[in-house]
């Protein structure tokens, strides 16, 4: 694949290679071109000759070119120049860095050792090591170390995707200009191979030809590392293509795991096009819109994902608190909503093509009703269990307070504008509610009770409801399965109630959330008496409680079971089970040694057929909008006065101080994943001794830390609050600044710990790791928030949540 030929016979003086020299053999034929001007447009700023690596008495080297300062930390992308492996130098990529950088990116432009220096895999090495440098350098230089693709042109494009296939933890996505996928194919072998050709390009780099190193050859082609975590893969490719098979054999390869591999055709552009005006604008846009896509913001790069990428999904389908999920089709769509208790906006709202692939759309509750009742947080309390149900054209949330009764919302879009919620049916203790339109006209409300409230649980009562869910048509309802009538059965809870093929379901757990099973009961009469089975049990599985959650039919016909499972620090994460049925009875998960009764399935193929992109709910921020994103809650209903967004950062407006728990003015977000890392850059503006900033976990123990002036100088705080206990403060070092960035790892079994960084480089750990504790009836949360005086406040540059 050299990009000059033929070559003569390799030697430790490769042929000269340069923009130069190619042009003069272009020339001819394309009259029209000119050499990429190299020189960086303001204000992007360079740095030459960055030394990465030594190699002997040899220097490795990179140029960094760099956007704006407003623009950073910028994604990264690195380059890696052509030239056959044995000629060529990292300044042939200058131009393209260079207009990456205008677009806001920054770019880095890579030397290796060609193969007259050393042979493979020196070069792969080296670049891999480039790589290395760059990411531990990232905030020496302004770049996001979270976002990088890597790649090249000619055999440059070979080694970008070999590093970007063989490096998945470092290499977001890569772009493959003109190169080389597969060094085994055919085509490959008559370019790479031709015995005339003593040695070729590649059989120079490998030190043999094919026949005698073909291992080698084997593992050096990109094609070879394809997996189920590869990243996205761009192709862009001249008008005569030299290496289409083995491209499209990666494509597809790619594209079988679910992975995205897209192909951009240069038509009449010769080998060599990117090097040159006018090749070199389409070359950047193509480049552009596919990092824009793949890269975007980081809160895209969720730490969990459970699409597996080979038709297989693994469970939990979201790792996070979406408690009590109910899960409706609408055509090909999904959709889903969730308890969200006393956190603000409220009824979490979420959409899939696939039931694998999520995402957050929204809230369907702004403010919590009645709006005083939540002026400050009320833990435990507000929504509980959800029901969504399409009917008569709109969508329906049937909703309980607990303390207040049942309220109903609806809406003919999902992402609202969803109407005020009406008090369909007052009352404490009423919880879970589920409607059903029967096919006479008539509908119906059935729902549980809780105990904290009403005095009793463990029964369903049915009640007949108006067409329009506007009234109830009885006062009392009539309990129609009583739990305390079965066998071992207690807190009998969350129903959800649908009719098929004659018969009338009731979907409802019982046992509690931590140790519970899933039970159904039927009858052929909506009011009973109703029969029960136990569907769904933990059984040997590490699953436990399997909970509450909607049955859903695919268009195919298949039928699936959402259910949560109580994680206790990481919340009531969602797994999603197949279902078949037998005898009349619904089978969930597969089948485990008790008749009937299913287990649920950590690993299954995926329900809807198709290759549908990866999608998470978002995680974390770079706050570049003008509001904040839906992974955002307060602990109560929030006040405008609490928060700007402006200028890519969020600023907090000091509150009076208070506990972190009685706290309103805290801003929360999930945990998103068994392990992952949460870091805000955060810097106080203080008017007076006393005014702070924290960022912590809130739960039944809360535990935060931040930066808090103290005589004039910010230093760095810890508090850590026991269940009901008394809070412990600690008073650490003094920072040369007010602004810091604080960093919360969270592992396995919810261990977390603190540390903070005043240079953005070096992480200093604060305290002890600690074990989160969950809230009321939800998990912990990473809590934001800003104390003090009227006027001090804090501005939030980003929270990167990530692996």
């Amino acid at each position: 694949m050299a990009l000059l030929l033929p070559f003569a016979a390799a030697s430790a003086q490769p042929q000269p290679y340069s923009a130069e020299t190619t042009y003069r053999k272009l020339a001819a034929a394309y009259p029209f071109i000119r050499i990429a001007a190299s020189t960086a447009p303001a204000p992007v700023q360079v740095r030459k000759d960055l030394v990465y690596a030594l190699r002997g008495d040899t220097s490795l080297a990179l140029d960094l070119y760099l956007p704006a300062p407003g623009k950073r930390p910028a994604p990264l992308v690195v380059l890696v120049h052509g030239g056959g492996w044995r000629s060529g130098d990292r300044s042939e990529m200058a131009p393209l860095a260079a207009r990456l950088a205008a677009r806001g990116y920054a770019a880095a432009s890579v030397s290796y050792r060609l193969s007259g220096v050393a042979p493979y895999p020196a070069a792969i090495d080296d670049v891999r090591q480039a790589v290395g440098w760059l990411r531990a350098s990232a905030g020496r230089f302004g770049v996001d170390q979270a976002r990088v693709a890597i790649a090249g042109g000619s055999a440059g494009g070979q080694i970008a995707a070999l590093v970007g296939m063989t490096d998945h933890g470092a290499i977001r996505a890569v772009v493959n200009i003109d190169g080389l996928s597969d060094f085994t194919s055919s085509e490959a072998l008559r370019h790479e191979d031709d015995p005339a050709k003593n040695p070729s390009a590649a059989g120079a780099w490998f030190g043999g030809r094919y026949a005698e190193r073909r291992a080698l050859w084997h593992a050096a082609s990109p094609i070879s590392h394809v997996d189920m975590a590869s990243p996205p893969v761009l192709f862009i490719v001249s008008g005569a293509p030299r290496f289409s098979a083995g491209r499209e054999a990666m494509a597809a390869r790619l594209q079988g795991h679910g992975i995205l591999a897209e192909t951009v055709a240069l038509p009449g552009t010769p080998h060599a096009f990117w090097l040159f005006d006018p090749w070199l604008a389409p070359t950047v846009e193509a480049m552009d819109g596919f990092l824009g896509r793949v890269l975007g913001p980081l809160p895209a790069h969720a730490p969990w994902s459970p699409d597996l990428g080979n038709g297989r999904y693994r469970n939990p389908i979201l790792h996070a608190d979406y408690s009590d999920p109910d899960v409706i089709r609408v055509g090909d769509t999904y959709y889903m909503v969730s308890s969200s208790f006393a956190n603000a906006p409220g009824l979490p709202l979420l959409t899939s093509k696939d039931m694998v692939n999520w995402e957050l759309a929204g809230h369907a509750l702004p403010r919590l009703v009645p709006e005083a009742a939540f002026a400050a947080p009320q833990h435990g309390k507000g929504v509980w269990a959800p029901c969504l149900r399409y009917h008569d054209g709109k969508f329906w949330i049937f909703y309980p307070d607990p303390d207040q009764g049942v309220f109903v919302t609806t809406a003919t879009s999902f992402t609202g504008p969803w109407s005020a919620p009406h008090l369909l049916l007052p009352g404490k203790g009423i919880i879970d509610p589920t409607p059903l339109w029967d096919d006479d006209g008539k509908a119906w409300l059935l729902h549980a009770w809780a105990r904290s409230r009403a005095g009793f649980n463990n029964v369903l009562t049915l009640r007949s409801m108006a067409p329009d869910g506007r009234s109830l048509l009885d006062d009392k309802g009539k309990v129609v399965i009583d739990g305390n009538r079965l066998p071992a059965y207690r807190t009998l809870e969350g129903p959800k109630l649908y009719k098929a093929n004659g018969w009338y379901y009731v979907f409802a757990p019982a046992g509690g959330v931590e140790h519970g099973w899933q039970s159904v009961f039927r009858s052929r009469s909506i009011e009973g008496p109703y029969e029960d089975r136990i569907v769904l049990a933990q059984s040997t599985t590490d699953i436990n409680g399997p909970h509450q959650g909607a049955w859903v039919t695919t268009p195919e016909g298949s039928d699936w079971f959402f259910h949560f499972q109580d994680k206790r620090a990481y919340g009531r994460v969602v797994h999603l089970q197949p279902m078949r049925w037998q005898d009349g009875w619904p089978l969930i998960g597969e089948p485990s040694s008790a008749p009937g009764v299913g287990q649920p399935v950590l690993e299954h193929a995926k329900p809807v057929a198709g290759a549908f992109p990866r999608r998470e709910p978002a995680v974390g921020d770079e706050f570049d909008g003008t509001v904040l994103g839906p992974q955002w809650q307060w602990a109560s209903n929030w006040q405008p006065g609490w928060h700007a967004l402006g200028d890519g950062k969020l600023r907090m407006h000091a509150q009076p101080p208070a506990p972190l728990r009685q706290l309103a003015s805290v801003l929360t977000h999930k945990f998103v994943a068994p392990n992952f890392s949460a870091t805000a850059s955060v810097k106080l503006h203080a008017v007076r001794d006393g005014d702070q900033a924290g960022f912590g976990i809130a739960g039944l123990a809360d535990h935060w830390f931040g930066v808090r002036r103290i005589d004039g100088a910010p230093r760095i705080v810890s508090v850590r609050c026991g269940e009901g206990g008394p809070c412990v403060e600690e008073v650490g070092a003094v920072l040369p600044r007010f602004d810091v960035r604080l960093r919360i790892d969270v592992t396995d079994g919810a261990r977390a710990a603190f540390s903070y960084s005043a240079d953005g480089l070096g992480f200093v750990p604060l305290g002890a790791p600690f074990e989160a504790r969950m809230g009321r009836w939800v998990g912990a949360q990473l809590a934001l928030f800003a104390t003090g005086a009227q006027g001090a406040h804090a501005d939030i540059d980003y929270v990167r949540i990530k692996p």
